[in-house]
């Protein structure tokens, strides 16, 4: 379903693929979709949900916003 783990593993995943090719946006976007599930099935403090804030940190770094993607790094 929408809100299973796995689905935000597949999220992530597809985040990966997009940063790999430099399409930061768009992994930006399946990396929140998939913090947004982990947050609210696994908590804050989850190592899976720690994935998301590096995937949306690396992504962000990748777009040059270091400042933000510091935060999301801290977070993890």
């Amino acid at each position: 379903g929408n809100n299973h783990t796995d689905t935000a593993d597949s999220y992530n995943n597809i985040g990966l693929a997009l940063r790999g090719k430099g399409q930061y946006d768009e992994a930006l976007e399946f990396h929140n979709k998939a913090l947004a599930i982990r947050e609210s099935v696994l908590g804050n403090n989850h190592t899976e949900t720690a994935d998301s804030y590096n995937g949306i940190g690396n992504a962000l770094d990748g777009k040059g916003q270091y400042d933000e993607a510091l935060e999301f790094h801290n977070k993890a």
